[in-house]
């Protein structure tokens, strides 16, 4: 079972029940899939020590990551199976620092538009007790399906 097989929600909900790993990347950053809904995605962060800049915070990568694999997620719950996408451009706003001692993040993204061919998706990341630490948008571009190449 791949991506060009099953629908991008099927996909998404097998992450979520643990039938399929996620991505290498999602891992490295203990970035965990916890709930998905058609167009709706929420993920769960765990900052880390190895995340830290030279001021003993979070790189503001990994809030970037954060909110592109949510913001990603979201749009692939929508896309049959075989559709290829790609971040087109992402726009976010930090608000406050995250360090280790922050706590598990939260981020869920909503799907603003999907079209034939750019989809637009909005998400927040926040902690436990709604403190928001960054928010942002991203429009994707949407490629021909992968199966009609075949």
């Amino acid at each position: 079972m791949t991506r060009d097989t099953i629908s991008g929600l099927d996909y998404m909900r097998k992450i979520v029940a643990g039938e399929i790993e996620s991505a290498p990347m999602a891992r490295l950053l203990n970035i965990r899939f916890k709930e998905v809904a058609e167009g709706r995605v929420t993920v769960t962060a765990e900052p880390a020590l190895e995340f830290e800049n030279g001021l003993h915070i979070a790189h503001g990568g990994f809030a970037a990551a954060v909110l592109d694999t949510a913001l990603g997620s979201a749009v692939n719950s929508l896309m049959p199976a075989g559709k290829v996408f790609t971040t087109l451009e992402m726009k976010i706003n930090f608000t406050h620092a995250v360090g280790r001692n922050t706590g598990t993040l939260f981020c869920t993204a909503n799907v603003i538009h999907s079209g034939a061919r750019t989809a637009t998706a909005e998400g927040r990341v926040v902690d436990a007790n709604a403190k928001l630490y960054a928010h942002g948008t991203a429009t994707f571009i949407l490629f021909r399906d992968r199966t009609e190449e075949k």
